[in-house]
């Protein structure tokens, strides 16, 4: 059963590795154009990106949340099985 606490922290993990990686990615694409702002604008545009990567991560994991806790019995057998076959 998927567990609403676990997906939470896993969403945090995977946010701040997002901005981690992004950070550091924006804040070397900036420099050739603005060396003495690079930080900055790495800091601002990846923490813009990783709220919208956090926001959309929160609002999938609460349908996937919802969806579990009130599918029928019959469809919670079932479903590990069809992300087994896809994934």
């Amino acid at each position: 059963m998927i567990v609403f606490d676990i997906g939470i922290k896993n969403l945090f993990l995977l946010t701040f590795v997002f901005f981690f990686v992004f950070f550091i990615a924006c804040r070397e694409w900036a420099k050739p154009m603005h060396p003495e702002k690079c930080t900055l604008i790495g800091f601002f545009v990846s923490g813009l990106y990783t709220f919208w990567v956090f926001t959309g991560g929160l609002v999938i994991l609460i349908i996937v949340s919802l969806a579990w806790q009130y599918l029928p019995e019959y469809l919670q057998k079932y479903l590990p099985e069809l992300f087994n076959f896809f994934f």
